[in-house]
């Protein structure tokens, strides 16, 4: 099936349910890093004028998940810190956050989005060309297509969604033989809407994939298998999920293509369920 079927397969199966729109603070962000005269200061005052935003902003980049080597005292320090490439993509991260929070199963799924995108910028720290802030937003963004599902069907896509903690690959199935698409392809729609980089709508479209290998961009492949331990790593140290035999194959498919120090893992998840318990 070509992208261009696949797209529209997931258009039609959240139909009646809108896409939410780019937010105004990413807009005014892609065209003052286009301008000539684009500054730290001036990037900052696009994200000042919402207080909220501010905050979040400060939060994340000083919590954990970015391993700042100094605090950021205000925005204009983040951004100095961060550069501006990674700001835009953590004040997208926060946005994308704050934006489904009304009901208990938004608030589910953007949990696990969380808990995943920490391991991702914990496991960022092994692989090689992906940033902290890269690797949390596609962790905060691989499940994004399961919101609008939850949108379109709050009473019955739950426990569709916790199933996927044990069962990686069976959910595609599910999903698709319910809706006639499935999440990682309406995840792509919203990514696309939200101008992400082509390689984490490519690992948004894959990350359900039954292995790494025949993944052709590396880029993609390595962030593909990210997501598959990170997500692995989350269902057993979070939910306390059972590890099916598919989950298992899923988690080993993305270490064998990461090939990480055997310290990495365990690592990995103290510094998660440490993260959980203060959060």
């Amino acid at each position: 099936m070509s992208m261009e079927q696949t797209l529209r397969q997931a258009m039609m199966a959240i139909r009646g349910v809108k896409l939410p729109e780019l937010p105004a603070e990413i807009i005014a962000l892609e065209a003052e890093l286009q301008s000539k005269f684009v500054s730290s200061k001036s990037i900052a005052a696009i994200i000042e004028k919402n207080t909220t935003l501010s905050g979040e902003v400060l939060r994340v980049a000083n919590s954990p998940s970015m391993k700042m080597r100094s605090e950021c005292k205000n925005i204009v320090d983040a951004v100095s810190n961060l550069g501006f490439t990674n700001i835009r993509n953590l004040v997208t991260s926060v946005l994308l956050e704050k934006m489904f929070n009304s009901t208990q199963l938004y608030k589910d799924i953007m949990g696990h989005g969380v808990d995943v995108a920490f391991c991702m910028a914990e496991l960022s720290e092994w692989v090689a060309d992906v940033s902290r802030d890269e690797a949390y937003m596609l962790g905060l963004f691989h499940n994004a297509g399961s919101l609008m599902f939850a949108t379109k069907d709050p009473e019955n896509y739950g426990k569709l969604f916790q199933n996927g903690h044990s069962n990686p690959h069976l959910i595609l199935e599910k999903e698709q033989a319910t809706y006639g698409s499935h999440h990682a392809a309406v995840g792509v729609l919203l990514g696309k809407k939200w101008h992400l980089p082509l390689d984490m709508l490519s690992a948004i479209l894959l990350h359900h994939n039954s292995a790494c290998a025949s993944i052709v961009t590396p880029k993609v492949r390595a962030l593909v298998a990210m997501i598959k331990v990170a997500n692995s790593v989350v269902a057993e140290a979070v939910y306390g999920t059972y590890r099916s035999a598919e989950m298992l194959a899923y988690q080993n498919d993305g270490l064998d293509e990461l090939m990480l120090e055997d310290t990495a893992l365990p690592e990995i998840r103290n510094s998660l369920m440490t993260f959980v318990n203060e959060a």
